[in-house]
């Protein structure tokens, strides 16, 4: 899953190319993510009252993010997921906005992309 992002992910912040961070943001309009999910119910069953919700993160600076994973080898410690497109994520939350200052991309790897919600919603504009 996300070859192409995986290697864009891999590149070095530091060497990166503004055609590959171009290519990055490009790679991101079609992405299918692994987003990891608090499920919720009103009883023990999965019926009409089952919904979910984005697990959210946070950094030093106390700013939450909702993380995303490109592959199964970087998902750390959650124990439920839904893949999800970028695209409706993004129109997830512009349907029911939270105080959440962005995503984050494999936030647990060497080079991990943070993207603040304003940037990330643009994308899909």
């Amino acid at each position: 899953m996300n070859t192409r992002l995986n290697e864009l992910l891999n590149i070095n912040p530091n060497e990166a190319t503004q055609k590959d961070n171009d290519a990055l943001i490009e790679e991101l309009k079609t992405s299918k993510l692994i987003m990891p999910v608090e499920i919720e119910s009103d009883n023990d069953e999965i019926d009409e009252s089952f919904r979910f919700r984005p697990v959210k993160i946070m950094d030093e600076n106390k700013k939450t993010f909702i993380p995303l994973y490109s592959d199964d080898s970087e998902v750390h410690g959650h124990t439920s997921a839904i893949d999800i497109y970028t695209k409706d994520l993004a129109n997830m939350i512009e349907d029911n906005p939270e105080n959440i200052n962005g995503v984050v991309i494999n936030p647990f790897s060497k080079f991990n992309v943070e993207l603040p919600m304003d940037s990330f919603l643009k994308i899909f504009k």
